[in-house]
């Protein structure tokens, strides 16, 4: 296990006792690395952390989106770009069971989803642009682990992602290593300024 595997082992940890680490996390990152608030969970206390692997569907063709699941490894999460609120959806309960059987985490779309209640009923985390009814079709068009755009950024396979109830924060591979050797710090800073206020201080004397 290399050192990055060793820092995403720490950051899964931290999610599972950290409350909101996607903020800490855009916090680390400059307060950056923040999808825009449309990519959202589609059901309470969705979240995760893992390496993405990304899809880029050609117009209302999922096939890209499948290519991704067949070739992500254990821990991945799909990323797809898509066109927004668009007329179709990119990922459905389907996709999710084949996801599942895969390992993977969670998935991050550009685009609305569809089976809402399975993804819930499942405790797979899908973070979309809303849902719809309407579903994509194949025709073996699309890209696999190129570079897409999604909620604002430019993300690529291997980048790492960290998604919960406050939205989805994306870590460049590059600087992982040190956005995760930041954090203990912050939450410490973090716990002085909640125990200033307790305190009756307010914000005045210190800054995150």
């Amino acid at each position: 296990m290399n050192e990055s595997d060793h820092a995403l082992e720490e950051l899964r940890r931290l999610a599972s006792t950290v409350e909101g680490l996607s903020c800490i996390v855009s916090d680390a990152l400059g307060r950056t690395g923040a999808m825009h608030s449309a990519v959202r969970a589609m059901w309470s206390g969705a979240q995760f952390v893992g390496r993405a692997r990304t899809a880029k569907p050609q117009g209302s063709d999922v096939s890209a989106v499948f290519s991704a699941i067949d070739r992500a490894k254990p821990g991945d999460v799909i990323v797809i770009e898509g066109r927004g609120a668009g007329p179709v959806a990119f990922w459905g309960e389907n996709a999710t069971l084949l996801a599942l059987q895969r390992r993977v985490v969670g998935t991050v779309m550009g685009a609305p989803c569809r089976d809402v209640q399975a993804h819930a009923r499942l405790r797979y985390p899908i973070f979309s642009v809303g849902a719809t009814p309407a579903g994509g079709v194949f025709g073996q068009r699309g890209d696999v682990d190129e570079p897409v755009s999604v909620g604002g950024l430019v993300v690529t396979s291997g980048d790492v992602v960290v998604a919960d109830e406050n939205g989805v924060t994306v870590v460049p591979l590059l600087q992982f290593d040190a956005v995760v050797a930041a954090i203990p710090d912050l939450l410490r800073k973090e716990r002085e300024i909640q125990d200033d206020i307790a305190a009756g201080h307010g914000l005045s004397r210190r800054r995150p």
